[in-house]
């Protein structure tokens, strides 16, 4: 019987109890496959990762502090620089264009000073054909030079680019003080000086101006004006010039007369004298447009012509 236990045990061996739990598990884990997942969830909830915190110091603050002050300086210097350049090119067109205006006003102030002296040509050859008593005046050569004599030739300064400057601030453009001064002078010099020696010389004007109507007869001068302008007529032009004084008589006693043209002739003259005012204050002005333009053209590197 012994043998047939022993037999029987070595045909079928014992399992232990351990091998078989683990066989169960692995067969259960096989069949059940989320035991596998909750086992891999339960491992990751309960890892506990380590973070490491990096706390910044002073040095760091200042530094990026630093940095970004830097930045924005940079960016205001750029844009400061930026508005220089600008202000610097507006500054010279400016300056192109005064030079431009001041050329042109040495053009015309040239011109004006010359006229006047054919203007005051005529006012002495009036006056000297104008002789007392009346009988002694050349009335052939008064009307002769008549038109010319009380031509008016006024001057005015072109302040396109001045009244720019005033207008728009940009006097604070000009950086170059001595400059600035110069043509604030120069535009003062035009609005006092001269403007008041032109209407003191227009005050002189008009009171010719009423005498010659009260002594002259206007259709006379006219239709010298429409044949030679203000250019005296010759010599050969008297006898039609007699023709038409004995057909357009004055209604004036001939007293009358004389003390009208005594008047006129005193007053012709002193408006030739006052001339010399006007003179003064062209002659400084044109001294004044001259150094102006050699001062703007060296100053602005500008070509002078």
């Amino acid at each position: 019987m012994a043998d047939d236990i022993n037999d029987d045990t070595l045909d079928n061996p014992i399992t232990p109890q351990s091998e078989n739990h683990s066989k169960e598990i692995s067969s259960a884990t096989e069949t059940d496959p989320t035991i596998t997942n909750q086992e891999t969830v339960n491992m990751e909830v309960h890892k506990h990762p380590h973070h490491v915190t990096h706390k910044k110091n002073w040095n760091e603050y200042l530094l990026e502090f630093l940095m970004l002050f830097l930045a924005v300086f940079l960016g205001f210097l750029a844009e400061y620089q930026l508005e220089h350049v600008i202000e610097k090119d507006r500054e010279k067109e400016y300056m192109v264009i005064m030079l431009e205006d001041l050329k042109s006003d040495t053009s015309l102030l040239t011109y004006a000073a010359k006229y006047w002296n054919d203007i005051n040509a005529d006012i002495d050859s009036v006056a000297a054909a104008i002789q007392l008593p009346l009988t002694q005046t050349d009335l052939r050569k008064t009307y002769r030079h008549l038109n010319n004599a009380l031509n008016y030739f006024s001057f005015s300064y072109n302040e396109r680019t001045i009244a720019q400057l005033k207008n728009a601030g940009g006097f604070r453009l000009l950086r170059n003080k001595k400059v600035a001064n110069k043509i604030i002078a120069y535009d003062q010099f035009n609005n006092d000086a001269i403007r008041n020696i032109a209407i003191q010389h227009n005050s002189f004007f008009e009171t010719v101006i009423k005498l010659r109507n009260k002594l002259f007869v206007q259709e006379i001068t006219n239709k010298i004006f429409s044949q030679y302008k203000y250019n005296p007529p010759p010599l050969s032009a008297n006898s039609w010039i007699d023709s038409m004084i004995s057909k357009n008589k004055i209604p004036v006693q001939a007293e009358t007369q004389s003390t009208l043209m005594f008047e006129f002739k005193n007053a012709l003259l002193s408006y030739r004298q006052d001339y010399s005012n006007m003179k003064w204050g062209y002659d400084n002005l044109l001294k004044s447009q001259r150094e102006l333009i050699t001062l703007i053209s060296k100053e602005y590197h500008l070509e002078e012509k």
